[in-house]
């Protein structure tokens, strides 16, 4: 299973960056997860809407969904012109509901999260668990034959997200917070340190942040998560392809 990181900031991108998205191809298919502001152009670079096999909206907030509308422009273009003979697959939240509205289309097939329910998508099972955010949101497990990716979504720290991510070979985790910012008023984010302490409760074998914000001392972050868990932390990187 190969991830690669198109975009990671938090609320908004950095000059030339995106927001949250996340590429995952298992060999059988492709998976997109979040489709954050600047994540459309960078997706080009890799794949295109019709060899998605779906995509995944931790929650409907627009770091984390602001191009999907812009996604689906590509997926009507590519059902009219032939090279889509079904309709996008959307996986997300059924609120705030007047936003999972605005996503409803003949492109379009959503179906509403439900954390009681495995999924599969590109050969892979997908799981999922609510976690402690500001609007509905869930961490997302994907396990492909004996590998395993987690992602935490945007929540606060919370136990479901350890149980979800025990014995996880990469967890990308959210570390909103950091001394000295101002990029964000802390409600139901978490700092590095905490990352670090459920990567080390879980026992991953490998973390990396996301969801940083754009004038955070990311150097410091690293290290700070790195004070708890005593395994390979690593600040994310667009250039790389994570093999797991």
């Amino acid at each position: 299973m190969d991830i690669k990181i198109l975009g990671y900031w938090g609320g908004y991108p950095s000059a030339g960056g995106a927001t949250a998205g996340y590429l995952i191809d298992t060999g059988e298919g492709q998976i997109l997860l979040d489709c954050g502001s600047g994540v459309m152009s960078r997706l080009a670079q890799y794949t295109s809407v019709d060899r998605l096999d779906g995509v995944i909206l931790s929650h409907l907030h627009y770091d984390h969904m602001a191009d999907i509308g812009i996604l689906q422009y590509a997926a009507v273009n590519a059902i009219r012109n032939g090279r889509m003979k079904k309709k996008l697959l959307l996986y997300a939240p059924d609120e705030p509901a007047n936003i999972l509205n605005t996503l409803h289309g003949d492109h379009t097939e959503i179906r509403r999260i439900d954390p009681s329910r495995v999924i599969r998508l590109a050969g892979a099972d997908i799981e999922f668990v609510s976690v402690s955010h500001t609007v509905p949101c869930y961490a997302v497990k994907v396990t492909y034959r004996d590998k395993v990716l987690v992602y935490s979504g945007d929540t606060s720290y919370c136990d479901a997200l350890v149980e979800l991510a025990r014995g996880a070979d990469i967890f990308l985790c959210e570390a909103t917070i950091c001394e000295g910012s101002v990029h964000t008023t802390g409600a139901g984010h978490m700092n590095a340190s905490q990352a670090g302490m459920i990567a080390d409760q879980a026992d991953v074998k490998r973390l990396v942040l996301v969801h940083l914000p754009g004038d955070g001392d990311l150097e410091y972050m690293r290290q700070s998560a790195s004070e708890i868990f005593s395994g390979p932390v690593e600040l994310p990187d667009t250039s790389v392809l994570y093999s797991i």
